[in-house]
């Protein structure tokens, strides 16, 4: 079979941990079970760098659905190609953990419904923010509950709303960045972090688009992080002054996305190339991206059962 699943930006500045994104940015995973050795071949986004052998993530999440579903499976033949950006703050482990799950629940006909799965796979990344937009796709609220449980529900997303990104050549890894993050909170940063995801909901919900910059303001986690980004004030700024709607960093980082209308001509790029400028300047390279937001999740669908038919991701 062949899964594919979008990439997805978590937090949307005040929602740390329980808002994510789905953006229309896709990593493909086709997966055959043959009778030949072990084969694992990765192209796109982290090729020469993405394990190809049994610590390949996607096949060691895909061991672990098996040993719960208690199915031996064959060998395996494994095509991974990524677009997703890899350590950039846009969900390429959650991709990997969502796509790897599925194809596991396919091949070993065990029945876990959907829930359970999300709940398997926020288990497995450690969050479910990032797993609940790839999965489900749209922007998704994630609340954990008890025995690992997540309450999972879709918000409303304004469908002229799409985001611009600036992808720094910088790797941030999610635990470096958790790392700087205080133990701590005062209570005026709680209550300021709770007004503006308050704020920001409702602005989605009621497509009041000029509530976005305030909204998407932060105190927990993006002021402890701008150490690992250089630049991040500025590109923030820059954003909001070539006509962003909101900014905020991308889950940890380094990924800084900007939310625009797409009703206007060329804003989305203009916006793009001004962060890309703002971070120049600060001795950090990147890439300029204009996305959609993806309104499906994650998707199955059926293969050859030859791999040499099967149509190559290019």
């Amino acid at each position: 079979m062949r899964v594919t699943v979008p990439a997805s930006s978590a937090n949307l500045g005040p929602g740390f941990d329980v808002l994510g994104l789905a953006l229309d940015l896709v990593n493909t995973f086709d997966v055959w079970e043959t009778d030949a050795e072990l084969r694992i071949e990765v192209s796109g986004e982290g090729s020469g760098i993405v394990p190809t052998d049994k610590g390949n993530l996607l096949f060691l999440t895909m061991q672990t659905f098996f040993s719960l579903a208690g199915h031996p499976p064959r060998q395996l033949l494994i095509r991974e190609h990524n677009r997703i950006p890899l350590a950039r703050g846009l969900g390429s482990s959650a991709a990997t953990i969502v796509g790897a799950l599925m194809a596991a629940r396919f091949l070993s006909g065990y029945r876990l419904d959907d829930e359970r799965l999300v709940d398997m796979a926020a288990s497995l990344e450690g969050h479910a923010d990032n797993i609940t937009a790839a999965f489900y796709g749209g922007l998704q609220l994630a609340v954990p509950a008890e025995g690992g449980h997540q309450t999972v529900r879709r918000l409303a997303w304004p469908p002229r709303l799409a985001a611009s990104l600036f992808v720094p050549e910088l790797l941030v890894s999610t635990q470096s960045a958790r790392e700087v993050l205080p133990l701590e909170y005062s209570r005026s940063d709680v209550v300021r972090n709770l007004g503006r995801l308050g704020l920001l909901v409702s602005a989605l919900q009621e497509d009041r688009l000029e509530d976005l910059g305030q909204a998407t303001e932060d105190s927990v986690h993006q002021p402890y992080r701008a150490s690992l980004v250089p630049g991040l004030g500025e590109i923030l700024t820059a954003a909001a002054g070539a006509g962003a709607t909101g900014a905020f960093l991308s889950g940890a980082g380094p990924t800084v996305v900007a939310l625009h209308d797409r009703e206007i001509p060329g804003r989305g790029q203009d916006i793009a190339w001004a962060m890309q400028r703002a971070a120049a300047g600060f001795g950090l390279e990147g890439r300029a991206m204009v996305l959609d937001i993806r309104t499906e999740g994650a998707q199955l669908a059926p293969l050859p059962a030859d791999p040499a038919r099967a149509p190559r991701v290019t």
